[in-house]
């Protein structure tokens, strides 16, 4: 039997089945240990779960960042005690989903063979095996953006109720990190781009939207009752773009000026009018840091191993360097094969231009580029990046072994 007619023949639940039990070792082999942003995740839910709001560690109420991760902890602590096994637990089964999400995703629009190395790839996809035991937004955020996807994409459910879904799975993403917000836009244009009617599209659309104003209501409403002022998820917007456009800016995260704002809300519209004025007045140094945050962004795939605090406590400088060239080696593999598969698919075209797969990729990696770099920026592309990677697998191995087995493609 050919190795193309193997991976035909794998079973997702198998591949499922992988990549629970590798998330697993990871996770009885490395403790949780909240360090950086996970640290205060933490502090937020076990705020939420002690019933006094989603507030800092002194108390004082925030909406600086967006609150659906750790509302997810919270209830995770509500529910089962303030222990971390729930959360570890939880990143296993979101883990998980996403290898199907993603299989099921490249199933409907390439090929089985396709699907089952994009479920291959990212279930040992060493960077999302990391993050089982970080308490961070990056699996849940996937996780959502998929879902959205899947539901958006199937034609087995009634348009309106897709509509509906769809919209609660951009909602909930926004929750976790408010960079999703333009997918409510981006994908009723995609419909119609792919033969749906105009006025179809903007209905469908519409009622996403309504379904997401619903969602967003409780939390627009929280925050208007404490800080007077409209702000439909975090107030770090601004703050973000002013640390990757700035006189002093590298493209990634640095520390706040020591200034004095009436709160977050009022501080977050000063950087951005200071963010939105720099690069109005140095479209230079703009275009520079631009290319910085390319290289920041992309050049390497470490937070996974830098977040797992309880690794720099039994691992020595060596061991770590070691883990973070296996998962930048892994990374560089993947983006590799995904450039190839890019160009397979350009030049055969099985896909129009402005199919999901390359909008929505596009979009995710163009945004930290414009905005502010970190390399866990690029993850929400990684199960992209599997599937463009698979195809070039695929075609490489149709052409020595087996007949082609591309689908026809569907939106």
């Amino acid at each position: 039997m050919t190795a193309f007619n193997s991976l035909a023949r794998f079973n997702i639940l198998s591949i499922c089945i992988i990549a629970f039990v590798v998330r697993a070792v990871w996770a009885f082999l490395v403790a949780v240990d909240p360090v950086a942003d996970s640290y205060l995740y933490n502090a937020f839910a076990h705020s939420i779960a002690s019933g006094n709001g989603y507030a800092f560690p002194a108390g004082n109420l925030t909406v600086y960042w967006p609150v659906g991760t750790s509302a997810i902890y919270a209830a995770l602590y509500f529910l089962f005690g303030k222990s971390f096994l729930p959360i570890v637990l939880f990143n296993l089964v979101i883990g998980t989903a996403i290898v199907w999400l993603a299989h099921a995703i490249a199933a409907r629009y390439l090929s089985k063979v396709a699907a089952n190395l994009t479920a291959i790839f990212i279930a040992c996809w060493p960077i999302l095996i990391e993050f089982t035991t970080i308490l961070a937004s990056e699996l849940i955020f996937i996780f959502f953006i998929l879902a959205a996807i899947y539901v958006w994409g199937s034609k087995q459910l009634q348009p309106t109720f897709r509509a509906i879904l769809w919209g609660a799975c951009i909602c909930a993403a926004t929750y976790i990190r408010p960079t999703a917000l333009p997918l409510l836009a981006l994908l009723p244009a995609l419909s119609w781009f792919s033969g749906e009617k105009l006025r179809h599209a903007i209905v469908h659309g519409a009622i996403a939207v309504i379904t997401a104003a619903i969602l967003f209501a409780p939390w627009v409403y929280r925050n208007h009752t404490l800080f007077h002022q409209f702000v439909l998820v975090s107030a770090n917007g601004g703050v973000n773009l002013w640390m990757g456009n700035n006189p002093q800016s590298n493209g990634g995260y640095m520390e706040l000026p020591e200034i004095a704002f009436e709160n977050e809300v009022a501080r977050d519209r000063y950087f951005k009018q200071q963010a939105v004025d720099f690069i109005a007045h140095n479209p230079l140094s703009y275009l520079q840091l631009m290319v910085k945050r390319a290289i920041t962004t992309y050049k390497s795939e470490t937070i996974g191993i830098v977040w797992n605090g309880d690794l720099y406590k039994h691992l020595n400088s060596t061991s770590l360097l070691v883990l973070k060239l296996l998962s930048t080696l892994y990374w560089w593999l993947m983006i590799s094969c995904a450039l190839l598969g890019f160009y397979y698919l350009c030049k055969r075209k099985p896909l129009p231009w402005h199919h999901v797969l390359f909008a929505v990729s596009a979009f995710f990696f163009v945004l930290p580029i414009f905005t502010v770099a970190q390399d866990r920026y690029h993850l929400p592309l990684d199960p992209f990046i599997a599937i463009f990677a698979a195809y070039a697998i695929e075609q490489i191995l149709q052409r020595r072994h087996s007949p082609p087995l591309l689908n026809t493609p569907t939106l």
